[in-house]
């Protein structure tokens, strides 16, 4: 394991529990609602393309966020459909110095293109750069449920030229009613595709509904108690974990149990005290699940440390506090939550 990855995590750990309320630690940044592909449980490609904030916006909330921030989820869409999220990317590298970890999502449909992207982003020399490929089951199930042919054989071409560069990649996997049963078949075709690969490539996590993100409300939720036998049957494929990241993929997955018999967070989420979720027009969210906007950044002068001391945010920070939010367990806002107490997480499992 590389030290370097391992200081990452440790930085993630530190920041994630001195943030508390000062400011967000990590920010989840929807940069466009443009999507090539047609997903059947994700409305997002249906949406116009919004007024999106420019790079040079997109600098000025980094620059705001440089005493707090270690961790940005920059997704879509599909990113890589902006022509200039290179340049978002370098900004936001360049204004945050300590940035420990910087995640996108693709679907992998243009290699060449993600190909470039990449190569792009690490000429700004990220401390640690993830990317993470959609994956929906074997090819004919991915086809399907993203309306793209040959979508899954670009998807694994994707993954061959990020990994033959070095970067972290990984597939991820969003369990519905769409493909719960298919997700053996899924790792078939990759390892028949891939030398090597297994289950710790592959993050598996539970579809959620969102109205004003995904736009999927009653759609493709899957059997609770079929989602539960699965989970655990992951977790017994992907065995001990050996690495920091599996660790807290380990830690998601067990508590998915939990969540699915309350519907709510199993530990105190630190959505507005650690985290948010931003929307392409610059709208701040407590995440992606919950339709209650805090402001727009324009409205406070791109300023994350003026929307954190505004009124807006404490109060809806004391209802997520007092769980009077629709409550979720989405890797988004899960992994924060986990790391701001990673000790009492642990023990309590």
């Amino acid at each position: 394991m590389a030290t370097s990855t391992l200081k990452q995590d440790a930085m993630l750990v530190s920041r994630a529990a001195l943030s508390r309320n000062r400011g967000p630690f990590k920010l989840t940044i929807a940069l466009t609602w443009v999507c090539d592909q047609r997903c059947k449980h994700c409305q997002i490609w249906k949406r116009p393309r919004s007024n999106e904030l420019t790079p040079g916006e997109w600098r000025r909330v980094f620059r705001s966020g440089r005493k707090t921030l270690s961790w940005l989820d920059l997704t879509g869409g599909e990113v890589t459909t902006r022509l200039d999220f290179v340049e978002i990317a370098v900004a936001a590298l360049e204004e945050l110095p300590d940035l420990a970890m910087l995640h996108f999502p693709s679907n992998g449909r243009q290699p060449k293109r993600l190909e470039s992207v990449v190569r792009g982003i690490r000429s700004a020399r990220p401390k640690r750069l993830v990317v993470s490929l959609s994956l929906d089951g074997p090819p004919d199930v991915h086809a399907e449920i993203r309306g793209d042919a040959d979508g899954f054989d670009r998807s694994v071409e994707s993954f061959l030229r990020l990994r033959t560069l070095g970067v972290e990649t990984y597939f991820g996997l969003t369990v519905s009613a769409f493909n719960l049963h298919q997700v053996d078949e899924a790792l078939s075709a990759l390892q028949s595709r891939i030398p090597g690969i297994g289950w710790t490539d592959l993050h598996v996590n539970i579809l959620h509904e969102s109205g004003h993100y995904f736009g999927n409300e009653g759609i493709a939720r899957p059997n609770e108690d079929d989602v539960g036998q699965l989970i655990q049957r992951v977790m017994l494929e992907r065995g001990i974990p050996r690495h920091p990241t599996h660790l807290m993929e380990r830690l998601y997955l067990k508590l998915v149990s939990r969540y699915l018999k309350t519907g709510r967070s199993p530990i105190p989420c630190t959505s507005l005290s650690g985290n948010a979720f931003i929307d392409p027009t610059g709208t701040v969210f407590p995440c992606h699940i919950w339709d209650q906007p805090i402001g727009t950044l324009l409205d406070y002068d791109f300023s994350l440390t003026k929307i954190w001391a505004s009124d807006r945010r404490r109060q809806m920070r004391q209802q997520v506090q007092s769980d009077r939010c629709p409550g979720c367990w989405t890797p988004c806002e899960a992994y924060p939550s986990i790391l701001s107490d990673l000790p009492s997480t642990i023990l309590g499992q």
